[in-house]
């Protein structure tokens, strides 16, 4: 047992992590998804959207379990209010994931050879956001070991700002293919006009969430 347990005793921290790496598995059955999408298998959409429902709600067992430890009254590192932000940011992003893939199963829409490439970068930046945030709650335990100090809370203020710097790549290419989709709105049906409107505003969701995941952990050391 770490410094930090035995001092504390069982903690929440490692049902936070816990649950972050549900939602990672929610989000790696939405990429699934979209490179279905990508290659037209539009008829492996709804087996996904099944999975990842199923994925997201043993991630929400997690998190009413992490609540409940939270009711207990025990001596813990950090404010129970911003581990409780933080774990409704993680189930947020497990939410969008599910979004992403249902909106999928909505009608089967053509891939634009004219949006590929930046859709695929506009969806490798927003894992990208993902993967640094799903990195720093990784790192929640040497964080806390550390005091909330030293080199652990630098390497934390840095994947905080690369999180923050993938989020806004994120909006630029976002800009870019929105003008792209715009184009094509009179060699689309309206039907799958809008849906790709809708798919590309719920994807970027996941880049919000994790600079917005990353800003509470980066808070908690501002506390400190």
């Amino acid at each position: 047992m770490s410094t930090i347990g035995k001092l504390f005793g069982r903690s929440p921290f490692s049902q936070l992590q816990q649950h972050m790496s549900q939602v990672g598995k929610c989000v790696d059955k939405m990429c699934e998804a979209l490179d279905a999408l990508q290659n037209g298998e539009s008829e492996k959409l709804d087996v996904y959207a099944t999975e990842v429902s199923q994925l997201e709600h043993q991630a929400d067992q997690i998190k009413t379990d992490v609540r409940n430890r939270l009711l207990r009254r025990f001596f813990m590192p950090m404010d129970r209010s911003d581990v409780l932000e933080i774990l409704s940011l993680q189930d947020s992003i497990a939410d969008t994931a599910e979004d992403v893939c249902v909106v999928l199963t909505m009608k089967e829409l053509p891939f634009p050879e004219s949006i590929r490439d930046d859709f695929i970068n506009f969806r490798d930046l927003n894992l990208k956001a993902f993967n640094i945030v799903a990195e720093i709650i990784n790192e929640l335990d040497e964080l806390i070991e550390s005091g909330f100090g030293g080199a652990e809370a630098e390497k934390i203020r840095s994947m905080a700002h690369d999180a923050a710097f993938a989020e806004h790549q994120c909006d630029l290419v976002q800009i870019q293919l929105l003008k792209k989709i715009y184009a094509l709105d009179d060699s689309m049906s309206t039907g799958e006009f809008h849906l790709w409107m809708r798919v590309t505003r719920v994807l970027g969701r996941i880049s919000n969430l994790a600079e917005n995941l990353a800003g509470s952990v980066l808070k908690t050391l501002s506390l400190k």
